[in-house]
């Protein structure tokens, strides 16, 4: 992954290179490479367009492409609560509640998070936050720019298996929760966003 900034000085970088060129070889009257310069030149100037419009803050090739073309979303099934305490805010996104592991055909299933397995056997990682983000879409939040490991891999604790936090989110700290989902009718499993937090306060 890149982030868009990073590409955008990169291709505006190589486009003057390509303009300085094509001064040169008019000037030069080096046609032959005429038409392929302007090609480069043509090509790069739908790139920077595209990189000065999008709202990808970090590019992937899984979120270019579906930047450019959107994929076929359902409407997850979820519940909003919110809570307050003495230090912060939260907003509660609930995808499966409780023990709910299975649902009927009727409720649409709850959005699958693509993991890593760690080397351990035990524990899961979010290398491409992508399937996250597109989640994070429908509700209107911001995107994360980065994956990052589960939790418990970094305290040791328990209570944190299944659970993945980004200190570094825009309206705070975002937790994200998750469960094996399986449905009855087709008994296919997949690990799940079980819950989406979004609390104002920074760990």
């Amino acid at each position: 992954m890149i982030s868009t900034s990073l590409a955008t000085n990169i291709v505006t970088a190589l486009l003057a290179i390509n303009v300085i060129w094509l001064i040169y070889i008019l000037f030069r009257g080096h046609t032959e490479s005429l038409v392929r310069t302007i090609i480069f030149i043509v090509l790069l100037g739908i790139i920077l367009g595209y990189l000065q419009s999008t709202r990808l803050t970090v590019l992937s090739f899984k979120a270019v492409k579906n930047d450019l073309f959107p994929p076929d979303i359902p409407e997850y099934y979820y519940t909003v609560s919110e809570s307050d305490t003495l230090y912060s805010h939260r907003t509660i996104y609930t995808f499966i509640s409780g023990d709910q592991l299975d649902r009927n055909s009727t409720v649409p299933a709850p959005p699958e998070l693509k993991l890593v397995m760690d080397p351990n056997g035990r524990t899961f990682t979010i290398e491409d936050p992508e399937s996250l983000n597109l989640v994070l879409d429908q509700l209107k939040l911001p995107r994360v720019s980065h994956g990052v490991k589960e939790l418990v891999t970094v305290t040791g604790n328990q209570t944190d298996v299944g659970v993945y936090r980004w200190d570094d989110y825009p309206l705070g700290t975002l937790i994200v929760e998750r469960a094996l989902f399986q449905q009855k009718n087709t008994l296919q499993s997949y690990n799940a966003i079980s819950r989406i937090i979004v609390d104002s306060r920074r760990y």
